[in-house]
């Protein structure tokens, strides 16, 4: 719920994890390198990443030729744009600048969702437009010449979404064909495609960025395709869903761990998300609450849906904005999904399996990125999500963060010995 680590700490963590990576990738020596790093002027958006970024399975693949309809059907479901014709319009614009750098479409979609949040008019940290290119990155004294007009690496060309969206391929393409030479030049962090180089790089410092780009994917293949929800019969006696589309999903912390400095324990799952990213119910079930956390009482709710936007900016206590479906009230088994940014059902309401409930938000939350934080309760007993969820999820063990957080604690049970 509350992040582990304050947020110097966990940059630290970031830092140390890109050096270590770097000294395990050359034996302890360092880099000749053939040119100065091309790097972003900003640290990328925060990520969790997995320790061993090939435990992830394939990544799925599309069938040429592409839909145009249901490529932009996908798209709008990826962004949340449902009511905003202009964006809508980037879809066709995607495929066109694909089809010439013969690259992927849903690559280059997630990669705008990613750097911009699907906005062609995006300006910020350096970077412009719907990828959120950094031209100064390509401008590097010494570097090879990248595949398009520099003329085009400005912040006037770039804001223009069909210009930015074929530079965006070219870079793409060029990324992709030359990363693993560049890991071997560089070094970084393990990664599984030039896609982390797109965010980063010359030097990848982390995988989580890439992991979040290629879950984007994930989930927009999955709309393009019409998948049905992969369900799984849970230990409790009822069938479950993943509570985030397209899983498996990185979960960081669960049940137990410390929070506030030891002073409580976390009592559920955290799932790493993206803000607006839509929730679902894990089963079919009834709202029990609807509501929010607020300080000075535990709990404040009912609170109708189109009520609740009101408390996303408030200073809420642990869990935020968040909702309870109980699924067999004999064994009163509930599920709770905290920290959202809003959510669209009301107390009392039935609700299906895998049906949008509410959207991934940061209420609630101290210094983590982004995520779903997750409980599963049995009569009134706080249980396991891992158990209930399976491998919809992949681990907090398999995360750096959780090595770095056992770390800590070791070295400061060690300091109390």
């Amino acid at each position: 719920m509350k992040g582990a680590l304050p947020g110097r700490l966990a940059t630290a963590f970031v830092v140390t994890l890109a050096t270590l990576a770097t000294l395990l990738s050359t034996g302890g020596t360092a880099l000749a390198h053939p040119w100065p790093a091309r790097a972003p002027t900003a640290e990328p958006r925060q990520a969790h990443q997995l320790r061993d970024p090939a435990s992830w399975p394939a990544e799925p693949a599309v069938t040429a030729p592409i839909d145009g309809a249901r490529f932009r059907t996908a798209y709008i479901h990826l962004c949340g744009i449902e009511t905003d014709a202009a964006k809508q319009a980037i879809a066709p614009l995607i495929l066109t600048a694909a089809a010439a750098s013969k690259s992927d479409p849903f690559t280059l979609a997630a990669l705008g969702y990613f750097g911009s949040k699907c906005d062609p008019g995006f300006h910020g940290k350096g970077g412009y437009g719907l990828l959120s290119i950094e031209p100064e990155m390509y401008r590097v004294a010494g570097a090879p010449e990248p595949p398009v007009d520099r003329g085009d690496l400005t912040s006037r060309r770039l804001l223009d979404p069909a210009t930015n969206l074929a530079v965006g391929a070219a870079l793409l393409e060029m990324w992709q064909a030359r990363h693993q030479e560049l890991d071997e030049a560089f070094g970084g962090a393990p990664h599984r495609s030039g896609v982390a180089h797109f965010v980063w790089g010359d030097e990848v410092r982390s995988s989580g960025q890439e992991d979040l780009i290629l879950t984007a994917r994930r989930r927009m293949i999955a709309a393009y395709v019409g998948a049905p929800d992969a369900t799984r019969a849970a230990p409790l006696g009822i069938t479950v869903v993943s509570p985030l589309e397209a899983p498996p999903r990185v979960a960081t912390s669960g049940p137990g761990e410390d929070r506030d400095g030891g002073a409580r324990h976390h009592r559920g799952l955290d799932i790493t998300g993206t803000i607006g990213e839509p929730v679902r119910a894990i089963a079919d079930g009834t709202v029990i609450f609807a509501g929010a956390n607020v300080p000075g009482r535990s709990r404040k709710g009912p609170i109708p849906p189109d009520k609740i936007a009101r408390y996303a900016n408030r200073n809420l206590g642990v869990g935020g904005i968040y909702l309870c479906i109980e699924h067999r009230p004999e064994h009163h088994i509930v599920s709770c999904y905290m920290h959202l940014s809003s959510y669209l059902v009301s107390q009392t309401e039935h609700v299906t399996a895998g049906e949008t409930i509410g959207f991934v938000g940061r209420t609630g939350v101290k210094v983590s990125p982004p995520h779903l934080h997750l409980e599963v309760r049995v009569d009134n007993h706080f249980t396991n999500p891992l158990r209930t969820l399976g491998d919809f999820v992949i681990p907090p063990k398999a995360t750096m963060t959780y090595r770095y957080v056992m770390k800590a604690k070791r070295a400061k049970q060690h300091l109390h010995v």
